[in-house]
């Protein structure tokens, strides 16, 4: 007996996976949309945040608002960061008032370790940040007896900051908590 051949022929295919791939374009640049949407409101939010700090002073390395930026990094892939050197100690802290959120710890630990920068370049920040304020570099101070000395107020500022560390004052962690809700809100609406 022989064979039976069976064709199945189905008219429009081509034109229904043409119309397949737009589908896929368009929802892949929907998604790429959302994300970057979410990187320039993080940004955005993560400047506000500096505002609300008194736009955090950085002595000689000028304000962290100049330092915000929002880069492309590839496809859907975004990076919201703050190129100043100081960020991440202003973002977690330092010395003993550290405090990183345990979702950044891992990503925390490649800052963990010493201030950056030289004693020269701590005492000129701070020299520079006092200027702006107007504080004086040096006081006097009188004793009990009358007599009268000086005190360096910047180096006492710096052995404080030593001994005490800064305190945490979050900026980014706070715009990416409530930009990612967002994303994925928006995600979950676009995938329904």
């Amino acid at each position: 007996m022989g064979r039976v051949r069976y064709t199945l022929k189905i008219e429009g295919m081509d034109k229904a996976f043409a119309k397949l791939k737009k589908v896929d374009k368009k929802l892949a640049d929907d998604v790429d949309d959302i994300l970057q949407a979410a990187a320039f409101d993080t940004n955005d939010d993560a400047i506000s945040n500096i505002q609300r700090e008194g736009a955090i002073d950085l002595g000689a390395g000028g304000g962290l608002i100049s330092h915000q930026q929002v880069r492309a990094i590839g496809k859907n892939k975004y990076e919201v960061l703050n190129s100043s050197k100081y960020a991440p100690f202003i973002e977690w802290g330092t010395g003993r008032q550290v405090q990183v959120p345990t979702e950044w710890a891992q990503y925390a630990m490649k800052y963990k370790g010493p201030y950056p920068g030289t004693w020269d370049e701590f005492e000129e920040n701070i020299r520079a940040w006092m200027k702006r304020h107007g504080i004086p570099e040096r006081q006097i101070y009188t004793a009990s007896d009358g007599t009268e000395s000086y005190i360096n107020v910047t180096y006492s500022i710096m052995v404080k900051i030593l001994e005490r560390g800064l305190p945490a004052r979050p900026f980014l962690y706070p715009a990416y908590v409530k930009n990612k809700a967002e994303v994925v809100k928006r995600l979950k609406e676009l995938f329904k």
